[in-house]
């Protein structure tokens, strides 16, 4: 299994929200619902150069979902794995695609290289021109658009 298609994303809700800010920050991700701990913990490592300290895991079985018709629906089976980092470290998230590993507090001279190298980060400029161009113009442009 490919470590990229493990971590499906990350899980937000008022509790994984309260576990990253606690003392142990804990992050929550969908993952592969066939995927083991060990999977996990190799498949965060390598994607954020970070090992964690513990995986916890939650399967969320499928339920019914109304749909409107007389045959009932189901939800997906999503598995859910807890990731526990060490005291003092955390994600520091610079865009939503990137997130990197920040340094733990008391060892703020100690910086994990290997978890920068793996950030791309991807600089965007856009720049709009605005014009003030009458209408006699624009069809000039036009026409000679279509010649």
């Amino acid at each position: 299994m490919e470590f990229t298609k493990i971590i499906i994303q990350s899980y937000q809700t008022e509790k994984s929200y309260a576990l990253q800010n606690s003392a142990n920050p804990k992050y929550a991700f969908v993952v592969d619902p066939e995927a083991t701990k060990h999977d996990i913990k190799l498949a965060f490592f390598s994607i954020y150069g970070h090992k964690p300290v513990a995986v916890s895991t939650q399967l969320k079985k499928p339920t019914h979902v109304r749909s409107g018709t007389m045959k009932p629906g189901f939800s997906k089976l999503t598995k859910i794995a807890y990731i526990t980092l060490a005291k003092g470290t955390k994600l520091v998230a610079d865009d939503t695609e990137n997130t990197k590993v920040a340094a733990p507090a008391t060892e703020s001279s100690i910086v994990n290289t290997s978890a920068n190298e793996n950030v791309v980060k991807k600089e965007v400029k856009t720049a709009k021109k605005t014009t003030n161009v009458s209408k006699a113009s624009k069809k000039e442009v036009s026409a000679e658009a279509k010649k």
